[in-house]
């Protein structure tokens, strides 16, 4: 993410060396690099936020009226004609975030020729802006914060900009007699830049935090305010794009998804323990299983001494029993042939090729629906048996 925001606030059109101040975050939560430079020379990223100065935007309290998107506009230009000095035509609204129109709204109003130019002067540098975003912003009803004030310098001017619920304002830090200001509390949070530490404190009579404008820029950009509405508003894609790129930010970086990204590395090792130890577990059974197949076949056949395929070694060690001790097998052709009149009683074949183990029974007499029949009944009775053209292919099963 690349924050900036002007260097010196002017309404007058940014030329190519405008400077600006700038910050770049890998995640949006911490600082990486800062610097200030002309818009040419800023350091190249996909994601940029464009924060407005203090002073540049005007905060209006309204009640939205329920009228379609079109005619919204319209209708913001209506009500806010009396309030304004300048002609609306020639400013820029914006709602504020979660918004709906029936609603009384905060309305964010600035000069929409100067944040074009600026737009435009960000745009041909190649540096297209994601998201435009207040420095100060009214605080929510909903926010712990209750006041927030910030001094800081701006065109050589130090400035106390402060926020409430009822508003943003700015008051300038003179060399006069010092600022008197509403009782502070709990909820009040005084930050300033180093540079007019020492003014402000004076004026006010109060301690203020240090905070450099790097990190007041990272802060800013961490709201939930988007100026870039009505003609100044990015495609829906481009929205949804960058709603995805914060929320990645947010869930890799925010401290609130700390337990979350926590709890889901835990579960994904848990899970890869879990498969890991079924997995060994497998293993040891398939181990077991294959020591027991071959300690019954070194049992049964003494002289077989290399087991390479335990199954296969027991079938001809048990074929090689059966015709020592002249009992039939399942490699015999008088088995193959009593198969068959089980299967086909009161037909034969008349041609018959026998190797130990494999038969073909060809010269039927019967149609080929019955010698599929036939097939299937040797299937069923222990056999591996298929129609090859019109001959009967016989072998015992495979153990």
């Amino acid at each position: 993410m690349l924050i900036l925001t002007p260097t010196e606030f002017t309404h007058a059109d940014p030329g190519p060396t405008a400077v600006l101040d700038w910050v770049r975050s890998p995640n949006g939560q911490t600082l990486a690099d800062h610097g200030s430079c002309a818009a040419a020379l800023l350091p190249m990223d996909d994601d940029v936020v464009l924060v407005l100065p203090p002073r540049s935007v005007s905060w209006h309290r309204v009640a939205c009226p329920k009228v379609s998107g079109a005619r919204l506009r319209a209708a913001l230009d209506g009500l806010l004609e009396e309030r304004l000095l300048a002609d609306t035509a020639a400013l820029h609204f914006a709602l504020e975030p979660g918004g709906k129109v029936g609603q009384t709204l905060w309305v964010a109003a600035c000069d929409r020729t100067w944040l074009k130019s600026w737009l435009q002067t960000l745009d041909a540098a190649g540096h297209p802006v994601t998201r435009i975003v207040p420095s100060l912003a009214p605080l929510g009803a909903t926010e712990g914060t209750l006041e927030l004030h910030w001094a800081h310098q701006q065109n050589g001017q130090a400035w106390l900009a402060s926020t409430t619920t009822l508003g943003v304002s700015n008051l300038p830090l003179g060399e006069g007699p010092g600022l008197t200001l509403p009782e502070a509390s709990d909820q009040t949070r005084w930050y300033t830049e180093p540079a007019v530490a020492a003014q402000v404190e004076r004026l006010v009579d109060r301690r203020f935090e240090l905070l450099a404008l790097p990190a007041w820029l990272l802060r800013c950009a961490q709201g939930d305010w988007n100026l870039a509405q009505f003609d100044l508003s990015l495609s829906s894609g481009a929205r949804r794009g960058q709603r995805m790129r914060q929320w990645l930010r947010e869930w890799r970086s925010a401290p609130v998804w700390r337990p979350v990204r926590w709890g889901l590395a835990a579960c994904l090792l848990s899970l890869l323990a879990g498969i890991n130890v079924l997995a060994w577990t497998e293993r040891s059974t398939l181990a077991a299983k294959q020591q027991a197949i071959t300690q019954t076949l070194q049992t049964t056949f003494p002289d077989i001494a290399l087991v390479m395929d335990a199954p296969r070694q027991m079938q001809r060690g048990l074929v090689d029993l059966q015709q020592a001790s002249g009992t039939l097998s399942g490699a015999d052709l008088e088995a193959v042939l009593a198969a068959v009149a089980a299967a086909v009683p009161g037909a034969a074949p008349a041609a018959i090729d026998f190797t130990p183990g494999d038969a073909r029974l060809g010269g039927w007499t019967l149609p080929e629906p019955q010698l599929q029949a036939a097939a299937q009944a040797l299937s069923q009775r222990g056999w591996q048996a298929s129609l090859d053209g019109d001959s009967l292919r016989i072998q015992p099963k495979a153990p």
